[in-house]
């Protein structure tokens, strides 16, 4: 069978036997795929740095027996080491390989989503703008790459627009005062708020790490985004919990 040469990112690794590692890499071409890489935990292995998480590189694999992927040579393109001697951004960067994990599917591939993971890993590892707020927009982009984008320019209910809106996490997007009030579940949020989840959703991810938030509006973000996620995935993320206790 022909080998597979494709561009990725590893979210997750596990040793196998004494020696071997399986990872699920985040790629380019084939969405998420698991590998084995063998032998790649010696200390003199050619798989070693490459097997690790956060590694992105290019990764010549070949078709196992079963769905699964053997790794035949690997050649790092940045290994993002400093995340892992940082304890916060270990914590912060952790979370999003999971979270990209869960909304991956397996070889179906999403170059947006990993283009965006791959900025926000080289972001967070700069350390130029608020770790929060890197979370914020990861998680929104990420969402409406999946099919849950909100609808933040009229009201989600009606189709109106207005001078003040509230969010509904239900109906997946603002809503105006008339509709609020016969809606459960939503938030009270400013305009300025909005403001910024329009610039997030329109902007490209090249250039969207680049502004920062008064404590309002990434509070309001944050709340918004947790119960949105919450609502829609129905998962808990272990790495968000190790977050919290930071």
């Amino acid at each position: 069978m022909d080998d597979i040469k494709t561009k990725g990112i590893v979210v997750s690794e596990m040793p196998i036997g004494e020696n071997d590692k399986r990872i699920v890499i985040i790629t380019k071409d084939k969405g998420k795929i698991t590998a084995f890489a063998r032998g790649a935990r010696k200390t003199n292995s050619m798989f070693l740095a490459g097997s690790q998480l956060f590694c992105y590189g290019e990764y010549i694999l070949y078709k196992g027996k079963s769905s699964s992927y053997n790794v035949k040579q690997i050649q790092i393109i940045e290994s993002f080491h400093g995340i892992r001697k940082d304890i916060e951004l270990l914590a912060y960067g952790l979370y999003v390989l999971e979270f990209a994990a869960f909304i991956t599917q397996e070889n179906v591939p999403n170059k947006s989503l990993m283009k965006l993971m791959l900025k926000t890993l080289q972001i967070l590892v700069k350390k130029v703008i608020d770790y929060d707020l890197i979370m914020r927009i990861f998680e929104l982009k990420a969402m409406s790459y999946i099919g849950y984008t909100p609808n933040v320019i009229n009201c989600v209910n009606c189709g109106e627009k207005c001078d003040k809106y509230s969010f509904s996490i239900k109906l997946g997007g603002i809503i105006c005062k008339n509709c609020s009030n016969e809606h459960k579940y939503v938030l009270r949020i400013d305009n300025s708020t909005i403001y910024t989840m329009r610039y997030i959703l329109a902007t490209s991810v090249e250039k969207l790490f680049s502004f920062q938030v008064n404590e309002t509006i990434k509070y309001e973000l944050t709340l918004i985004m947790k119960k949105y996620i919450e609502y829609h995935l129905n998962h808990k993320f272990k790495s968000l919990d190790f977050l919290l206790k930071l």
